[in-house]
C-alpha cells in the first residue's frame, strides 16, 4: 500500500497485466448501418475501460454512433451511445459499457483476437470513417 496517491501494481512473470491502448480505424459505407475493421487487430484478453471517438471522414446524413463491439456482439464494447457522426472532429471519451467494458461488462475479454465493430442509427450518405481509441488491461 502506499499513502502518496499511487501504487505500484507488480505481477509474476507468469501472470501480468498491463495497461495498454488499441486503435481502429472503421470505415461505415454509404448505404451500410455498420462498419469492421479490415483485419483483425484487437488483441486477444483485452478488457477496454474507455474509448476515444474521432471522426475522420464525416457522414453526409444526420447519423449517429450507437454501438462498438466485435464479431460476437455488436455492441460489447459500447451499447446505447448517441454520437453525432455528421462532422469532423474528436466526439469525446465514452467509459465502455458493454458486455465486455471493464466498468460493468460481464463477459471479460474475449480469448481471441477480432476485429472491432460499430452501428451507425442510419444510412450515412456516403463513406464514414472513425478512429476508435482504446485504453484498458491488457492480461497475459
Amino acid at each position: 500500500s502506499n499513502t502518496a496517491g499511487s501504487v505500484e501494481l507488480k505481477a509474476a512473470s507468469t501472470n501480468t497485466m498491463t495497461l495498454q491502448t488499441y486503435q481502429a480505424t472503421i470505415t461505415v459505407s454509404n448505404g451500410a448501418t455498420t462498419g469492421k475493421e479490415a483485419s483483425i487487430g484487437m488483441p486477444a484478453n483485452f478488457a477496454p475501460l474507455a474509448i476515444g471517438v474521432n471522426v475522420t471522414t464525416a457522414a453526409a446524413n444526420a447519423v449517429n454512433l450507437q454501438d462498438i463491439g466485435d464479431d460476437a456482439d455488436t455492441d460489447s464494447y459500447l451499447d446505447g451511445a448517441s454520437i453525432a457522426v455528421n462532422s469532423t472532429g474528436f466526439k469525446g471519451i465514452f467509459g465502455c459499457n458493454g458486455v465486455r467494458g471493464l466498468g460493468t461488462g460481464t463477459s471479460g475479454a474475449t480469448g481471441t483476437a477480432d476485429e472491432v465493430e460499430v452501428v451507425v442509427s442510419g444510412d450515412p450518405g456516403g463513406d464514414t470513417v472513425l478512429r476508435l481509441t482504446f485504453i484498458g488491461v491488457l492480461g497475459a
